[in-house]
C-alpha cells in the first residue's frame, strides 16, 4: 500500500517524524537512526533484515527518543496544545503526590509551524503487561492497587482504562533497557532478552517482576478523561468512547452517566478480560470483580470503596498464598472456559 512503512522506506507518518528530526535534535532529542538525515538502510548493505534494527517500522503518533543531554530514553507523543491529554497531564505533573500514579510530562515542545499542536516528551515506560509475565498472586496484587483512587481524589475520570494505558517503570525490571517496538528485544532491537539469573549478566537480561520489585505503575493516556474543579462541581457526561467501552452497559452518546462509576467498571473489565482470562491462579479476585461489573452503577463501590474491598480481601491471605504461583494461560481455551462458566453460575456482573 502506497504510504506504507518497510523496511527500506519510510511511511507517511515516519516521513514525518524524519521531517521533524533535525528541530527536535535542535530540542535537545535524537531519534533513532531510521529517522536522521542520509538513513541508508542496513539491509540494503547485504545484512539480514533479522539483524537490522532501522528495519523495524511504526506509524503512530508517539515515537521513542533519547534525550541527548544526559542518554535518558524517552517518548514524545503528538498532542494538541489544548486537548484533555495535554492539559490532564500537565495539571497532574504538577500535582503534589502524581508522580505516584501518572506519568509525568517532561516537557511541552510547540510545533515550529503551529501552536496548535507539541511534542509532549514523557519518560520511557513500559506497557504493564509486557514481559516478564505475572507470575505470582502478590505481584499481581501490587498491580492492582494502582492509583484510580488518587485520581478521583483530583476529580479526575480517565474513561478509558486498560492495561494499554497502564505502564510500568523498566528501570529495575531491565537495567539495560528494552527497544521501544519490540519489548522482549534488548534495546539495540535484535538481542532477545534473556531470564536473569544471579552471576550471569554478561547478555541483556530481564529481571522478574519478583525480583526487580517493588514496581511503580502508571496511568498514561488522558485523551478520552474529564476533569472538574471540586468534587460538588462534577457532572454526568456523554460520549461512547474508550476501548473497552462496547462492555459498559451506560456509555451512551445521548444519555448522561457517571464517568466515575465508569472508571470502576472498567478496572473490572480489565481485570475480568485482562487477568482472569489470562491467567490461572487468580480465581480468589471473581468475588471482587463482580462487584466492580454490577450493570447499575449506583450499586457499583467507588474508587475508594473498591481499593478497601480489595485490601479486606487480600489481608486474609496468608504469604504461602501470596507467593502463589499464578500462570499465564497463553490464550488457552481450558483456563478461559474454566473463568467463563463460573461467571455464568452467578460470579458474573449482576444488576
Amino acid at each position: 500500500m502506497e504510504g506504507s512503512p518497510t523496511a527500506t522506506t519510510l511511511g507517511d507518518q515516519e516521513r514525518f517524524w524524519a521531517n521533524h528530526q533535525p528541530f527536535l535534535e535542535s530540542c535537545g532529542y535524537m531519534l533513532r537512526r531510521r529517522y536522521r538525515p542520509g538513513w541508508f538502510p542496513d539491509v540494503l548493505a547485504g545484512k539480514s533484515v533479522l539483524h537490522c534494527e532501522d528495519s523495524l517500522v511504526t506509524s503512530a503518533q508517539v515515537l521513542d527518543a533519547t534525550r541527548i543531554s544526559d542518554g535518558a530514553p524517552v517518548v514524545l507523543k503528538i498532542v494538541a496544545t489544548f486537548s484533555p491529554d495535554t492539559r490532564t497531564s500537565w495539571f497532574l505533573t504538577n500535582e503534589p503526590g502524581a508522580e505516584h500514579h501518572a506519568i509525568p510530562c517532561l516537557e511541552l515542545i510547540p510545533f515550529s509551524v503551529s501552536e496548535d499542536l507539541a511534542f509532549m516528551v514523557m519518560p520511557r515506560m513500559r506497557e504493564c503487561c509486557d514481559p516478564p509475565w505475572f507470575a505470582t498472586v502478590r505481584e499481581f496484587v501490587e498491580f492492582a492497587q494502582q492509583g484510580l483512587v488518587y485520581l478521583h481524589s483530583k476529580n479526575i475520570a480517565h474513561r478509558d482504562i486498560c492495561t494499554r494505558n497502564i505502564v510500568v517503570d523498566p528501570s529495575t525490571m531491565i537495567p539495560g533497557g528494552s527497544h521501544f517496538l519490540m519489548p522482549w528485544m534488548a534495546s539495540d532491537g535484535v538481542t532477545p532478552l534473556t531470564h536473569f539469573e544471579e552471576g550471569h549478566t554478561d547478555k541483556p537480561y530481564m529481571k522478574s517482576r519478583t525480583q526487580a520489585g517493588p514496581l511503580k505503575y502508571y496511568f498514561i493516556d488522558f485523551g478520552l478523561s474529564v476533569q472538574f474543579r471540586s468534587f460538588e462541581e462534577r457532572e454526568l457526561v456523554i460520549g461512547e468512547f474508550g476501548r473497552l467501552r462496547k462492555n459498559i452497559p451506560e456509555i451512551s452518546g445521548t444519555v448522561p452517566y457517571d464517568p466515575f462509576k465508569v472508571d470502576v467498571r472498567l478496572v473490572g473489565e480489565m481485570l475480568l478480560h485482562e487477568f482472569l482470562h489470562l491467567y490461572d491462579g487468580l480465581n480468589f479476585i471473581i468475588p471482587f470483580v463482580r462487584k466492580l461489573r454490577r450493570k447499575n452503577p449506583a450499586r457499583r463501590p467507588d474508587a475508594a470503596a473498591a481499593l478497601e474491598l480489595f485490601k479486606a480481601l487480600i489481608s486474609k491471605m496468608t504469604d504461602k498464598e501470596l507467593d502463589r504461583t499464578i500462570r499465564r494461560a497463553w490464550g488457552s481455551w481450558e483456563v478461559s472456559w474454566q473463568k467463563i462458566i463460573l461467571f455464568l453460575r452467578g460470579s458474573g456482573a449482576t444488576s
